[in-house]
């Protein structure tokens, strides 16, 4: 034990703090991938008192929290992570995504447009896409969801759950065969997704194809 007192006296406090810290990010980042967000807030907590400026564990406490439901602690999280790093688009993404759970709108759509805008070739551009169809589908502009998948479907043409978002779309605009077109497409992709077989079934039924909407509905 003497031994041990000696080598850590050795040590420059200033690189125990730093080890400590490195140390605790790493644990909170294992609690994060096994959903433990409870156990994840309290070591980002931890992190950010040694740290204030360390960017990552404000979003990941964010994220932590938005998971937890406690969206006005993620918001206030995220925007302190992209306050520190205002081109990290990832932050922003989870910063839209936050906003969405709390059914605000139109921070999200700002969030999401300016991904879009300067990352238009980026996987993030489309996460971003496909976000905003949602959010504009929430907001009852299903005219303007249908532009954002249209476009998404062109650039990712293997988007099982872009072709069943647009199919959703299509049917509530009334075009039923281009929705049953977008559902049964996506069941080719993923024949799993559970959400098309039902939306479909929908658009079945209004063509008065009511025995095909019967099979996908059981």
């Amino acid at each position: 034990m003497r031994h041990l007192i000696l080598v850590l006296l050795s040590f420059p406090p200033t690189v125990l703090l730093a080890q400590m810290e490195v140390d605790q990010f790493a644990e909170g980042l294992a609690a994060v991938r096994q959903e433990q967000y409870h156990h994840a807030v309290s070591l980002f907590t931890g992190v950010i008192a040694e740290r204030p400026d360390q960017a990552r564990a404000w979003y990941y406490r964010g994220i932590s929290r938005d998971a937890l439901g406690d969206t006005v602690g993620a918001l206030h999280d995220l925007d302190r992570a992209l306050s520190l790093t205002p081109k990290d688009h990832n932050v922003r993404l989870r910063r839209a995504e936050a906003h969405i759970h709390a059914a605000r709108y139109d921070e999200a759509a700002a969030d999401l447009r300016i991904i879009i805008v300067e990352e238009p070739e980026h996987a993030i551009g489309d996460h971003a896409r496909f976000d905003l169809g949602q959010v504009l589908v929430a907001q009852g502009d299903h005219e303007g969801a249908l532009i954002v998948y249209n476009d998404l479907v062109e650039r990712a043409p293997n988007n099982a759950k872009a072709f069943c978002n647009r199919g959703i779309v299509q049917s509530k605009l009334g075009a039923h065969e281009a929705a049953v077109a977008d559902l049964t497409k996506a069941l080719l992709l993923d024949p799993d997704l559970t959400m098309a077989y039902g939306s479909r079934a929908i658009a079945l039924i209004a063509l008065d194809r009511r025995d095909e909407a019967c099979q996908d509905l059981v």
